[in-house]
């Protein structure tokens, strides 16, 4: 049986329909959970690996020059994806701090889907990788 083509038109642009919604959900999600995870950083003679935690805290792990040091403390998003770190955070290199002392940065997602964390100066500060397998 030959669907007609008028049907199969239909289909089409309710796929499209349903392909881009779902699309979007994951783009336009900034929540702490769809943030959370762990990131990485490497470069300027030191590496770096954050954890943040959907419940707002962060564990970090920072080796330079073969020292590591690790700090634990928590992270608030602002605005749509910005965020800013606790006092804890140890900061890198080539990091600026806000006026009050804080890591801070943004999220920018790749695709709309794939988290990376910038933290200052942006657009140009250190940029983290989110991994996604262990």
């Amino acid at each position: 049986m030959k669907v007609p083509k008028s049907v199969r038109i239909i289909g089409w642009v309710l796929l499209a329909i349903a392909v881009s919604w779902a699309w979007y959900t994951v783009a336009a999600n900034y929540d702490y959970s769809a943030l959370a995870g762990t990131y990485v950083f490497q470069g300027t003679g030191e590496a770096c690996t954050l954890h943040l935690h959907a419940d707002r805290t962060f564990e970090e792990e920072i080796n330079r020059s073969g020292q590591s040091r690790r700090s634990a403390g928590h992270w608030d998003r602002y605005g749509e994806a910005h965020v800013s770190f606790s006092s804890e955070f140890s900061k890198l290199t080539i990091e600026e701090l806000n006026e009050s002392g804080q890591a801070h940065g943004q999220f920018d997602k790749t695709l709309g889907i794939f988290p990376t964390l910038v933290l200052a100066p942006l657009p140009d500060g250190p940029r983290f990788h989110k991994k996604w397998l262990r």
